[in-house]
């Protein structure tokens, strides 16, 4: 068997000096998720992030140019790709038959609670920092895009509104998710899974005609 040569073996294999800047950025990146977790997003500086973990603020801008970078880094880590497939699974039942859609939303509920302590977190960071709510609403639309069989029952010229349609729900649902479980709709999981199914279907247009105002 031939061995590869010695570019082959670079051009697949990080160079040590890489593999040593991925693993201080991961290092720096998981310290401060755990002072944020601790102290909450506001009350965490990147000095304390730095030597937390056991690094310098030279280190920490030679990887992020502000603290609102690792907040960005942290929800793209955890949240970013098992969202963009919970899009592609209702969209895969399109168009969703009611129980389909409660049965979603409900995962939904349990999607929230499981990742409370990051999406309060990204909460935080977005009443903080102005900037992050672009990120936000660029994430929003890149959800939308994967519900190809959603938009595909719009023509051309509504489908910027199926996409903004599709953006308020979701940022709808992230807030009385997070409202629900902090206790600010002190009401049991089946009440505020039907408000969001009727929520949502209206929403969606479930059982319109998308062409008709």
């Amino acid at each position: 068997m031939t061995q590869p040569t010695r570019s082959a073996r670079s051009a697949v294999r990080p160079s040590i000096r890489e593999a040593q800047k991925e693993a201080t950025a991961r290092l720096l990146l998981d310290s401060a998720a755990e002072l944020f977790l601790e102290h909450g997003y506001g009350h965490t500086t990147i000095e304390q992030i730095a030597t937390n973990a056991g690094a310098s603020r030279a280190t920490f801008y030679l990887h992020f140019e502000k603290k609102a970078d690792t907040a960005v880094a942290l929800i793209s880590d955890q949240i970013v790709a098992e969202t963009t497939e919970f899009y592609r699974r209702l969209d895969a039942m399109w168009p969703p038959t009611q129980p389909r859609l409660r049965d979603w939303l409900d995962d939904a509920l349990t999607f929230y609670e499981r990742h409370r302590e990051v999406l309060e977190v990204w909460r935080q960071a977005l009443a903080s920092e102005p900037s992050l709510a672009r990120f936000q609403a660029v994430q929003n639309e890149q959800f939308a895009e994967v519900m190809v069989a959603y938009l595909g029952g719009w023509d051309e010229a509504g489908q910027h509104e199926a996409r903004l349609r599709l953006s308020v729900l979701i940022v709808e649902l992230t807030d009385i998710a997070m409202g629900w479980l902090n206790g600010v709709w002190p009401v049991d999981r089946v009440t505020i899974t039907g408000i969001l199914l009727d929520l949502w279907t209206a929403g969606l247009r479930l059982g319109r005609d998308p062409d008709r105002p």
